[in-house]
């Protein structure tokens, strides 16, 4: 079915329509990817979604009726072929890929494979278009929510206890908004996601964030301290991705033999590719489960958290003079414990505090907050 509508604005489920965009759905298109209930209470949310539309000046409203199955994820593919089938539309209005719930992401990840450039929530961050409700506007935002979703307030609250002003944010009363692309909307997945999109070249932004930069050097500059004593002559590095410190290993190190190890077959593409005229560094294809972890210098920066084996198991099995680790939070803390724990002791460390940044590293609108790290350079025994 074809639009005839110049704008599209697409939710999960019936009532965010109302929550988060209410501003732009006069005269647009406004569509539903789940029907946002199951059973007798189906009916009537479908109802109530067609009465919000209208009360919001909406042109259509539609339901794609996928089920809504928490915390299942929504088939990303289907949502794309069903949304090519409505186009094209001027501007398209979604949710963000940083949102809470993990339909809302899958919404903005199938919205951006459809369309060239789609406008997010900018949910705090930068915002390129803002709409403030006057007092009208937000009455009217108040009484379809008490009216058609009153479930949803409930919904909001869950088994926790929020204040009112918890439960306020997700009613906001200014609805702003920032455009993205394909290419950033999985950039900032791959931040907050453990599925990896790999064929999306250097997709954690390694060679042009100005966090992962000091993060590396900071990592160089432990390593050539801590180092000095006794300079590695093999490295295993666990986990080298896209190559780039595989490169900075081979520079700080120049006699020293590399083995870069990565599972992705895509990664391990890009890392033949990358490194072919090195001689002194060989691609290995392989887990760490499938290897012996033996090295001089064993370097294992952001990884453990792909692993699905328990960490000590890993931990248990290491062989080395000298061990890099870079972990932040409470994951780093049981790292650090679980090393303590079998004999390795701290010899060096440096921390990399946590940034805002785009999530491209250059100049999306899309912001997203990189962590922070602490690097730590240990020695058994």
């Amino acid at each position: 079915m074809k639009n005839s509508a110049a704008v599209l604005v697409l939710v999960a489920h019936p009532s965010e329509e109302t929550t988060g965009f209410s501003s732009v759905c006069a005269g647009a298109d406004v569509v539903s990817v789940t029907g946002g209930s199951q059973g007798r209470r189906a009916e009537a949310r479908a109802h109530g979604f067609q009465t919000a539309c209208e009360l919001l000046g909406a042109q259509r409203a539609l339901c794609l009726d996928l089920p809504n199955i928490s915390p299942w994820r929504l088939p990303v593919d289907v949502i794309a072929d069903r949304l090519r089938g409505l186009g094209p539309y001027d501007r398209v209005y979604t949710h963000s890929p940083f949102e809470a719930h993990l339909h809302q992401r899958d919404v903005a990840l199938a919205a951006s494979q459809c369309f060239e450039e789609v406008w997010v929530r900018s949910l705090g961050g930068y915002t390129a278009e803002a709409h403030v409700l006057n007092r009208q506007a937000y009455q009217r935002k108040l009484e379809i929510i008490n009216t058609i979703y009153p479930h949803d307030i409930a919904l909001f609250n869950g088994d926790q206890h929020p204040s009112a002003a918890d439960i306020l944010a997700h009613i906001t009363g200014i609805e702003s908004f920032v455009p993205t692309r394909q290419s950033e909307v999985y950039q900032a997945l791959a931040l907050t996601n453990p599925e990896i999109r790999a064929d999306l070249p250097d997709v954690w932004a390694f060679e042009v964030s100005a966090y992962e930069m000091e993060r590396y050097q900071r990592t160089c500059d432990v390593l050539a301290q801590g180092c000095q004593e006794r300079p590695p002559e093999s490295i295993l590095e666990l986990g080298a991705c896209e190559g780039v410190m595989s490169l900075r290993l081979r520079h700080l190190f120049p006699a020293a033999k590399v083995w870069a190890v990565e599972s992705h077959p895509i990664f391990v593409r890009r890392l033949q590719e990358r490194l072919r005229q090195e001689s002194n560094i060989s691609v290995v294809e392989a887990s760490v489960h499938d290897i012996p972890l033996s090295a001089d210098l064993i370097v294992m920066a952001e990884m453990l958290y792909y692993v699905p084996e328990p960490v000590m198991n890993v931990l248990s099995r290491l062989q080395a003079h000298y061990l890099l680790t870079s972990y932040h939070g409470t994951f780093d803390a049981c790292v650090q414990r679980g090393l303590q724990a079998l004999g390795w002791r701290e010899h060096l460390k440096a921390e990399v505090l946590p940034r805002f940044e785009p999530v491209d590293g250059r100049d999306s609108f899309l912001m997203a907050q990189r962590p922070g790290s602490r690097i730590r350079l240990w020695r058994h025994g």
